[in-house]
């Protein structure tokens, strides 16, 4: 695995704000998780190490901030934190390849692929993002309006 275990617990609390649960189940229900994990171990696995000093980054950043991991922070906590970092917002001095905006966004498009995804790619369990926007693959598509 591409991740260690706090890194992991990282990406699922980060996943958990980015897509949390509310009438329909969240990231982490839809196995958004192990959607990540499998890309970082084979479509996207030359990203995999920077993912990881990132979200161990996040960690830092957390602590210089609040003086917690990112894990046992408040929920308004994390998103204030998520918001500063989308702008380059750091306590901490990120990676010059790999600045805290550009890991954010790229999760944040890793989340929406694994939340949307074919459930037969290991995110989307029991098609709960497709339900959710009464998406259903059985029908045929309608026509686009001309």
């Amino acid at each position: 695995m591409p991740l260690n275990q706090p890194q992991l617990d990282t990406l699922r609390a980060l996943l958990d704000r980015l897509i949390p649960e509310d009438e329909f189940p969240g990231a982490l229900a839809a196995g958004t998780d192990k959607f990540i994990i499998k890309l970082l171990t084979h479509d996207c696995a030359a990203e995999a190490p920077k993912i990881a000093q990132s979200l161990t980054q996040l960690d830092a950043e957390a602590i210089a901030c609040h003086d917690h991991p990112f894990v046992t922070l408040p929920i308004a906590a994390q998103d204030t934190l998520i918001s500063a970092l989308e702008h380059n917002r750091t306590a901490t001095v990120w990676p010059v390849t790999f600045p805290a905006g550009v890991f954010i966004n790229r999760l944040i498009d890793l989340a929406a692929e694994g939340f949307y995804a074919d459930p037969q790619n290991g995110g989307n369990r029991d098609g709960t993002s497709w339900r959710m926007i009464g998406y259903d693959p059985l029908l045929p598509a309608r026509p686009s309006a001309p």
